[in-house]
């Protein structure tokens, strides 16, 4: 929640300023070399920036960086939300940074970053397996959840509880999340980035979208499963069909060196065989990791996609039919990539 700075120094060193009760947090998942401060001061009314000014100065004359070359991040980003709220520094980063390297020379780095976020290291990787493992307990009574009558709001309840209340919750420092229903032609509208629970009620032979963002300390989720509520007819069933061949495929794709867009492309050509491309309407994933949501982290699983992928890799493929009116279905894991192809974090 307080402010934090995080310098990667040109010889490898990584330093971390943050808020003194926030240590136990930070240090459960970083190697980085902690100084804390006190964001409180009673003695006189400060901001985020003014208590953080010190400790960093201190940093950087020990590091005797006074002209060095400053990258910092000025681009439009998604920021994960570890609490109610947290601070996003903005332009005031810029200003922080002038008053107290005057002479350096500034630079944008958004793009290293991001390149940086895209491979996790395997003390990271462990983290998102076990945040997996974690959400894996909520959709565990997801299935016994869904029945015709009760409401969105209901459903989500009910998977949310498990997760937060599960023994394998508690083992981590802090674990957190966002569930969401969306039944009937409601769970047509997901193809767009905005989910959210309703108070629908569920009807006999609704499509029921089950969609997941967990944290655990630190370590986001990006889940989905869809349930039908009472038998599924030929229709539906011609949709999992379709879906699941397609998460095969992609997945059967995925290796070091190979193009994001031939992941994508190995999903999209079963959707269209089966008849279901353009009920595909978005990517076929993207990077998962650092943030609840976001569409652009590396690596982008897009038709137009740049990206390359590489050992240590984490996104999600999510193949998926929508049809307004009536109902979507998708299916979302997430993915590291390893030497020998593909491994789902989220096989449940």
């Amino acid at each position: 929640m307080g402010a934090s700075i995080a310098i990667f120094t040109a010889q490898g060193e990584l330093l971390v300023v943050l808020p003194e009760d926030e240590i136990e947090l930070a240090g459960k998942s970083s190697q980085a070399t902690l100084t804390p401060y006190k964001p409180a001061d009673l003695a006189r009314l400060i901001t985020p920036v003014e208590a953080i000014t010190d400790p960093l100065r201190s940093i950087i004359l020990r590091l005797g960086l006074r002209r060095a070359t400053i990258g910092i991040q000025v681009e439009p980003g998604m920021q994960p939300a570890s609490y109610a709220s947290c601070t996003d520094f903005r332009p005031a980063l810029f200003k922080l940074m002038q008053s107290v390297m005057p002479d350096a020379t500034y630079i944008a780095c958004d793009q290293v970053l991001e390149q940086l976020k895209a491979q996790k290291t395997p003390t990271e990787l462990e983290q998102l397996g076990k945040a997996a493992e974690i959400a894996a307990t909520g959709f565990g009574i997801a299935a016994n959840s869904v029945r015709v009558g009760r409401r969105e709001a209901e459903v989500a309840a009910d998977i949310q509880a498990a997760f937060q209340t599960c023994p394998k919750a508690a083992e981590a420092q802090r674990s957190y999340g966002f569930i969401f229903c969306m039944s009937g032609p409601n769970s047509a509208c997901a193809s767009a980035a905005y989910a959210r629970t309703r108070q629908r009620k569920i009807e006999q032979g609704d499509l029921v979208m089950i969609h997941a963002n967990t944290c655990a300390d630190g370590y986001w989720t990006d889940i989905t499963r869809t349930y039908t509520a009472g038998a599924p007819d030929q229709r539906k069933e011609a949709m999992r069909s379709a879906i699941t061949k397609a998460s095969k495929a992609a997945l059967a794709a995925v290796r070091p060196g190979v193009s994001a867009r031939e992941v994508d492309g190995a999903a999209r050509r079963v959707m269209v065989a089966h008849g279901f491309g353009d009920a595909f309407k978005h990517s076929t994933g993207h990077g998962v990791g650092f943030a609840a949501v976001d569409a652009n982290a590396l690596p982008r699983i897009h038709p137009h996609s740049p990206d390359v992928l590489d050992v240590g890799m984490t996104f999600n493929i999510e193949p998926a039919a929508y049809f307004d009116g009536y109902g979507g279905m998708r299916h979302c894991d997430v993915v590291a990539v390893t030497r020998d192809g593909a491994s789902v974090l989220t096989g449940f």
